[in-house]
């Protein structure tokens, strides 16, 4: 049986490595697929496999026999190398993005919800400070992968670049082994009266978090067209973000006034957000992403720290909130989806979620009855 630090330890280890791998593999996929002539609305609509996946998963394992976490998370390993070494063995066609989309939208649940029910119940007492290093982990290593990833697929091509990450997720299920064994079984019905005062947040974190990530991968490619500066773009971004969400964090655990930090960092990133929508070059969309990023790495660690708070059953929570935050992201890329369409300005989208986040706070002081926020 090995201590809580040292299951912490290796769990940290596992996703530095997860997470290294899934900025590696995934930084220039649209790139490679808009290069393949891939329409806008093909590119946006790629992204709404990635939640209906977990979204269909989780209500199709509900009450399934107990199963060992770490055979979740080596089918998790699978479905990523699967993704991506088809990209290397087929030609670019929407069909292969929609099906690379919707693998990888599986180890949503598959990684994600194990390693978050262990992360957060080994963390409790460092509530902010772990969940500030859970979610600023993928910005510093995206100080440097990105670009390493540019100058692979600019020299040795985009389909090399999808062989050397698919053969990552398959060395990664060595790692698996060094995580402790768990069984777990899950009953959907309990585990969404587990997110009780928290569905409203959660789902409003989904629809924003759905939302930016196709609208900003998309804009992006519109300012950037090689993989060398796309890399540098996205690298560039994450600069400021990762040590202003450390100092908070840090801050937040030794003060405990949660309140006092979700507001400023909500109503930051719901104005950059907003404002980013205007952007009209490519310094101006550099400007305000890095903006955004910053207050998102601000703002993302406290929406679970809140959770944590108020002492739930982090087995049952997680597959709750993983199955909303889906839900959320459906209905996110589905705004990104209709302003592109309809309106014909994917731009429009990036004012709504920003309003969407905007009232986050409100949210939470519309629900002190049934949650806890210092």
């Amino acid at each position: 049986m090995l201590s809580a630090n040292d299951s912490l330890r290796r769990l940290l280890l596992l996703y530095a490595l997860w997470s290294a791998a899934i900025v590696f593999s995934g930084s220039l996929l649209y790139l490679y697929f808009k290069n393949a002539g891939l329409s806008e609305l093909d590119l946006i609509a790629s992204f709404l496999f990635w939640p209906v996946a977990p979204v269909l998963l989780i209500l199709f394992l509900n009450k399934s026999k107990k199963t060992d976490f770490r055979g979740y998370m080596a089918t998790a390993m699978v479905l990523q190398f699967i993704a991506f070494f088809v990209l290397f063995l087929f030609e670019p066609v929407k069909e292969l993005l929609f099906f690379n989309t919707f693998l990888v939208g599986l180890t949503c649940f598959f990684f994600w919800v194990p390693f978050n029910i262990m992360y957060f119940e080994l963390s409790k007492e460092m509530a902010a400070t772990m969940s500030s290093i859970y979610f600023s982990l993928a910005s510093l290593l995206g100080l440097i992968i990105p670009v390493a990833s540019g100058v692979i697929a600019e020299t040795l091509g985009f389909r090399i670049l999808f062989l050397i990450s698919a053969i990552l997720f398959l060395l990664l299920l060595a790692a698996v082994r060094f995580v402790e064994k768990r069984e777990y079984k899950y009953d959907f019905i309990d585990s969404t009266k587990e997110t009780k005062g928290f569905k409203t947040l959660i789902v409003l974190e989904g629809v924003y978090g759905g939302g930016i990530s196709a609208a900003t991968t998309i804009i992006t490619l519109m300012y950037f067209e090689t993989p060398i500066e796309l890399g540098v773009f996205l690298s560039m971004t994450t600069l400021f973000s990762v040590i202003a969400s450390f100092i908070i964090s840090k801050i937040s655990d030794k003060a405990q006034k949660r309140k006092r930090y979700i507001v400023p960092s909500a109503l930051g990133l719901g104005i950059a957000t907003s404002l980013a929508g205007l952007a009209t070059s490519a310094v101006a969309w550099f400007i305000a992403i890095s903006a955004r990023n910053f207050f998102a790495t601000l703002f993302y660690p406290f929406t679970t720290t809140i959770m944590v708070d108020n002492k739930r059953n982090m087995s049952k929570l997680m597959v709750g909130r993983e199955w909303l935050l889906n839900i959320g992201r459906i209905f996110g890329i589905s705004i990104v989806l209709f302003c592109s369409a309809v309106f014909s300005t994917i731009h429009l989208s990036l004012v709504f979620l920003g309003f969407l986040i905007l009232i986050y706070p409100l949210v939470i002081e519309l629900k002190k009855r049934h949650i806890s926020v210092a």
